[in-house]
């Protein structure tokens, strides 16, 4: 291993590896995700088709992206053995427009935008903490009047669209998940660190949600 890279203690939290875990992962509720099924069964049997994206952990050592933080976690990628073989399927499309009208009003969400993720079996979403830079790129071309605070005023929740199976984790801090229903949301501190992995035999879906509370 040759890289050097070292996580960014972004978040107000202590990066003790060995303190037990708090409040840093939370369970927020359970939403009724049965309006969402039938898109999962069409987004699993063609994800591609459906507009689905393949996000390679590594990215294109050939094209830098407009986030220094991005570019330096995708070089330490390649540095550790990730691969193009290594990634997750992303939906920026409308697929889940209805679902997420429900959870921006739910939440009080404004200025938000979302997407639903498939994690495959034997993949991951390695560990990372959230710079929000959509969220302020778009904020800064389309709404330079709003004022806001990133840490005071950024939401952002997950929702799982498909039940927990054995070889599943999620975690956030030094909290760990497991077990969980469709339906059930978490949320976590700014910008802390978290990941998910699928070691299991089935796909992992869930949505998530990103807005302004204000």
């Amino acid at each position: 291993m040759k890289s050097q890279y070292q996580i960014n203690h972004a978040a107000d939290w202590h990066y003790d590896k060995n303190r037990a875990p708090s409040t840093e992962l939370q369970h927020v509720g359970h939403i009724n995700v049965d309006s969402a099924q039938e898109i999962v069964k069409r987004m699993l049997a063609q994800p591609y088709d459906l507009g689905g994206i393949k996000r390679i952990h590594s990215g294109n050592p050939a094209i830098s992206v407009d986030n220094a933080s991005i570019n330096e976690r995708s070089r330490h990628m390649r540095d550790l053995g990730y691969t193009k073989d290594h990634y997750f399927i992303e939906f920026n499309n409308d697929i889940v427009d209805d679902f997420a009208a429900s959870m921006k009003q739910k939440y009080n969400l404004l200025y938000e935008h979302h997407c639903a993720i498939i994690i495959p079996p034997g993949q991951c979403m390695p560990v990372h903490g959230d710079t929000y830079s959509y969220l302020m790129r778009f904020m800064k071309r389309d709404n330079p009047e709003v004022k806001y605070d990133l840490k005071k005023n950024a939401r952002r929740y997950l929702t799982f669209l498909t039940d927990w199976d054995w070889g599943q984790s999620f975690g956030a801090g030094n909290a760990m998940q497991w077990q969980w229903e469709k339906g059930d949301t978490y949320a976590w501190d700014h910008k802390l660190i978290h990941w998910c992995s699928n070691a299991g035999l089935a796909p992992m879906v869930f949505f998530e949600i990103t807005g302004l509370e204000l």
